[in-house]
Order: C-alpha cells, then sequence, then structure tokens
C-alpha cells in the first residue's frame, strides 16, 4: 500500500448526519420536497460542468497544474460562480463525494440483499473510484486536508458517503441483520475511522500486507471486532 494515497481520509470530515425521518429499508430515500426550480436545476448542472471540467484538466494536467482560472475557462463560469458552488479547488471533492454515492444507489435494485453485503460492495466501489483516479485523488485529497475551511465553512456539504454509509446501518438494524444497541453514526465512524488509519499508513508500511489482506481485515474488525463473535 502507498503511503502517500490517503483517499479515505475524506471520511473523516463528514459529519454523523442524523436521518429520523428517513425510511430505514428503502434506497434511495423518498422525497416528499417539491420537485427542484428550473433555478435549482440549472444550479445544479453548473456545479456539475465545473467539477467536469475541473477532472478533466486534472487528468491532463496534474491537480497542481491547473488554476483556478483554467477551471474557470474550461467550464465557460465566472471566478465568483465557482465561488458560489467551492470554496477552494480543493472542495471539488464535495461533488465527487455526492457522484459517488449517487451512482451506488442508483445501482441498489430489488431484491436488496443483506446490509453487510451492501456496505462491502459500497467499500469496493469507493476504493475502485478512488484507484481509477488515484494521481488526481492523491492530490487533491492532500490539498483539501492543507485547506481546512474548505471543510469547515459550509457544514451541510461532502457527507454524501457518509449519509449513505448510515443509511444502509439502519437498515441493516431494522432487519436485524445488525446489531441494534449501538448507534448507527458510531457504527459509521469506526468504518471511516478505521478505513482511513489504512489507508493513511498509520496501520501498515508500504508493501507490508496486500490489498486484499488489508481489507480483509478490514472487515473481519468492522463486522466481527475483536472477539471474533459471529452471532
Amino acid at each position: 500500500m502507498d503511503q502517500d494515497w490517503t483517499p479515505v481520509q475524506l471520511w473523516n470530515t463528514m459529519q454523523p448526519m442524523t436521518r429520523s425521518d428517513a425510511r430505514m429499508g428503502t434506497l434511495p430515500m423518498l422525497s416528499t420536497s417539491a420537485p427542484p426550480t428550473r433555478r435549482a436545476r440549472k444550479k445544479e448542472r453548473t456545479r456539475q460542468e465545473i467539477f467536469g471540467a475541473a477532472m478533466e484538466l486534472f487528468q491532463k494536467r496534474g491537480f497542481e497544474s491547473v488554476t483556478l482560472d483554467a477551471i474557470c475557462a474550461a467550464a465557460d463560469v465566472g471566478r465568483g460562480t465557482f465561488f458560489l458552488h467551492f470554496p477552494a479547488k480543493s472542495a471539488l471533492l464535495w461533488e465527487w463525494n455526492r457522484q459517488v454515492a449517487d451512482e451506488f444507489r442508483a445501482g441498489l435494485r430489488e431484491p436488496r440483499k443483506s446490509a453487510i453485503v451492501e456496505i462491502r460492495a459500497l467499500v469496493d466501489y469507493i476504493g475502485d473510484k478512488l484507484l481509477a483516479q488515484a494521481d488526481v485523488m492523491t492530490e487533491l485529497l492532500r490539498e483539501f486536508f492543507a485547506t481546512p475551511p474548505a471543510a469547515g465553512d459550509s457544514p451541510g456539504q461532502g457527507r454524501d458517503l457518509h449519509a449513505l454509509f448510515e443509511e444502509l446501518v439502519r437498515r441493516g438494524q431494522k432487519r436485524g441483520e445488525l446489531r441494534r444497541n449501538v448507534d448507527p453514526r458510531l457504527c459509521v465512524a469506526v468504518v471511516m475511522s478505521t478505513a482511513a488509519a489504512i489507508l493513511s499508513g498509520n496501520v501498515w508500511e508500504p508493501g507490508q500486507v496486500t490489498p486484499e489482506k488489508a481489507r480483509a481485515q478490514f472487515f473481519e474488525v468492522v463486522f466481527h471486532g475483536l472477539t471474533g463473535d459471529r452471532k
């Protein structure tokens, strides 16, 4: 494992979200709010266009070499529009996070699998997406953690993956697949902090274990704890 690659550290920036009004057995969650307005849809398209233009430039030139002006030019927006959506270049991570969560949700099909299977699949999916853009994501994450305001200025941003994990846990608890005497928010914190420690190089030195062994031990700790109790 490469000690410089720290993708899951982004999960540590996502504070727990309480979804008491969510239906715990249903994903995606049904919304009772009105359909988005034309203005909201336009804002959504603009955010996606900025993100898409930025990621394309990052792939071609490298994260550090791409300026905000270059991103704005590629997306055909002004700097003011960019900052309306993202307080910093590193905050583009919010949109990556949202898109990954939306893509995974869209792939959930009935009949649904167990919560454990779906949580495993989500971890694998995130890992595959990060590895597919490893160079870009390494630099994006490094910049993100070097600029705390990107994570702190807008508390509602960047928590889509955390919310998705929490929904899966709540569904598993409702179905009796996961323990009900542990707060779902704590469950999610354990998953995220453990993954972050592994992928940030704080558990094993690079090359000390294979990714397959690291992942297997990760799931063993998350789902069976220190006692190995499988009841």
